[in-house]
């Protein structure tokens, strides 16, 4: 077959090729890229949403709602929304009220597109998660890990490091007798997270993979181990029913320290700036 020829062969099968895919119908393609991206959404939401609403989409009782045969997870506009948005309770899932925080979670518009794409297969039935995901799950989920309160509190005012290097809690929040002296006061007050939370259990799969957007650049390389969790647990569960503190920021004291100081300097200065060159020679002997 001489050069002419094989150019001709080729370009009859790359003309045929392209007729077969302009032939193909619409909805395979579609169902291509519906897979592609679950598959996606499926590792999204291991990383991202797992820890609280659990692999298999069942939730914490008492703290977070399941995913499971909920029949909201199927309208998508609504799933979009919370991801993007965030969530406050009250609400009512199958029959039980919880009253829990979901901040928004920082993900692209890509990201976000997969992720709803694979929750609104919870809502027919709990799906078996993929095995390309990377399930994340709640450290006690199977065995929980029983804290101690003491080196909580110390883990959260920082005299007790993070084994990886996170930041201490105080120095973003309060909790307990542990006021802003400990801080200022960037985050909330966590005197009563274990209890809005949903307790050892909501509180756990928080820490386990925190959703904050403050957070999460802060944790992302940094995660709690299970027996850190643990402890800060133990410590904010007795927080709960500590006497409030001073609840004095810190910040605030040295700001008006320092402003004082300013003014005080500013009006001396001025004494001696109002006396005109008349008085100076006056007072000269």
């Amino acid at each position: 077959m001489n050069r002419i020829a094989r150019f001709a062969l080729v370009g009859l099968l790359a003309l045929l090729a392209a007729v077969a895919l302009a032939q193909m119908p619409p909805a395979a393609s579609a169902r291509a890229a519906t897979f592609q991206s679950v598959e996606e959404g499926a590792q999204i939401y291991a990383s991202n949403c797992a820890a609280c609403h659990q692999a298999n989409g069942e939730g914490i009782a008492g703290a977070f709602p399941p995913l499971a045969d909920n029949p909201r997870v199927a309208d998508v506009a609504y799933v979009e929304s919370v991801v993007r948005e965030g969530l406050s309770g009250p609400i009512e899932v199958l029959g039980v009220s919880y009253d829990s925080t979901m901040p928004a979670v920082a993900l692209s518009d890509d990201e976000v597109s997969a992720v709803v794409a694979y929750v609104t297969t919870f809502a027919g039935s709990e799906p078996s998660t993929p095995t390309t995901a990377t399930t994340a799950t709640s450290p006690s989920a199977e065995e929980p890990i029983a804290g101690d309160p003491d080196r909580g509190h110390d883990l959260f005012v920082g005299s007790a490091s993070f084994a990886n290097g996170g930041p201490a809690c105080a120095a973003c929040h309060a909790a307990g007798t542990v006021d802003g002296l400990g801080g200022p006061g960037l985050g909330p007050d966590l005197t009563v997270a274990f209890d809005r939370l949903g307790g050892e259990a909501g509180l756990t799969g928080w820490l386990a993979n925190p959703p904050s957007p403050v957070m999460i650049p802060l944790f992302v390389d940094k995660s709690l181990a299970d027996d850190e969790i643990a402890d800060v647990v133990a410590y904010l569960g007795e927080a709960r029913n500590a006497p409030p503190g001073s609840k004095v920021d810190l910040m605030t004291l040295i700001g008006l320290a320092g402003a004082a100081i300013l003014f005080g300097g500013l009006a001396i200065a001025s004494r001696g700036l109002r006396r005109t060159y008349v008085e100076r020679l006056r007072s000269k002997p």
